[in-house]
């Protein structure tokens, strides 16, 4: 019989709650601030992070997990009976953490697990939602391999959008395709940015917050078409008012229940390569 367990990383954005119920192991990505290294959202907090980077003299960055964590989450779930472990992460175009997941696979191959790690080519709430489908595979009866299979349904079948509002943390990571013109620009715009193929890549500008929300807006309409959709999502960077704000358009605009929209926040892990006041929608369709 099998016993399948899941495995993802803190970009993922989820509540705790939401963690704690879907049973999910978080491997955490690390923050750097200069030569002092954290967890994110462990030893501190997001709404610390914000606080710490508002004052900070230079720019933070990131690391991923290295395969040592991520193996002891494997043997630790292993431990608890796990026959087969699903582990997605953040997109390995713009990240090490699914290289980390792999060489965590090499070092406890042989243990008593079958271990998938799965490039979700995304992030955050977006990667949720491909995680969320397929514990649902699971708790339907199904096995790993029908869990894998709902993960490239939701992959083919969803996207996310945002704008950035702090250019120059684009311009520090230098992560995101198409950057330059919106850092260049001789007046202040708002890069929006869709992950594609696994890159995150500039797609359009606007000049205000207004404009950002209709252009993420839109361009989801765009992306949806004529399908339901099944699963929505606000991610933001610390500015949860405008998140509300923009549920409650997308709510209206797509005819789907406010109180099921997912609302989170990028975290410290994402917000070092776009940071704060970042705003947009993930969606997931039929």
């Amino acid at each position: 019989m099998q016993i399948v367990r899941f495995v993802s990383d803190s970009t993922i954005n989820l509540p705790d709650r939401l963690i704690a119920a879907w049973g999910i192991a978080i491997a955490p990505i690390y923050v750097l601030f200069g030569e002092e290294s954290m967890i994110d959202n462990g030893e501190q907090s997001v709404a610390e992070f914000y606080r710490r980077l508002a004052d900070a003299e230079g720019l933070p960055t990131s690391s991923q997990p290295t395969p040592s964590d991520v193996a002891e989450i494997y043997r630790r779930l292993m431990a608890e009976g796990a026959t087969d472990i699903i582990s997605i992460h953040v997109t390995a175009r713009s990240s090490g953490t699914c290289n980390s997941a792999e060489l965590a696979k090499k070092m406890v191959e042989g243990e008593g697990a079958n271990i998938h790690v799965v490039d979700s080519e995304s992030t955050s709430l977006h990667m949720a939602f491909m995680l969320r489908e397929a514990i649902d595979a699971v708790e339907a009866g199904g096995s790993a391999e029908d869990a894998l299979a709902a993960i490239e349904r939701v992959k083919a079948h969803s996207a996310m959008f945002f704008t950035v509002t702090q250019v120059e943390h684009l311009e520090r990571s230098g992560r995101t395709h198409g950057a330059e013109q919106s850092i260049q620009a001789a007046v202040k715009v708002q890069p929006v940015i869709a992950i594609d193929e696994g890159v995150p890549k500039v797609v359009d500008q606007v000049r205000t917050r207004r404009g950002g929300f209709t252009r993420v807006i839109g361009l989801m309409q765009e992306a949806v078409g004529d399908h339901t959709i099944r699963r929505l999502g606000v991610v933001h960077g610390n500015v949860l008012p405008s998140a509300l704000e923009l549920a409650d358009m997308a709510a209206e605009t797509f005819d789907f229940p406010r109180d099921d929209i997912l609302i989170g926040d990028f975290g410290p892990g994402l917000t070092v390569h776009f940071g704060p006041g970042l705003l947009g929608v993930t969606a997931r369709w039929e």
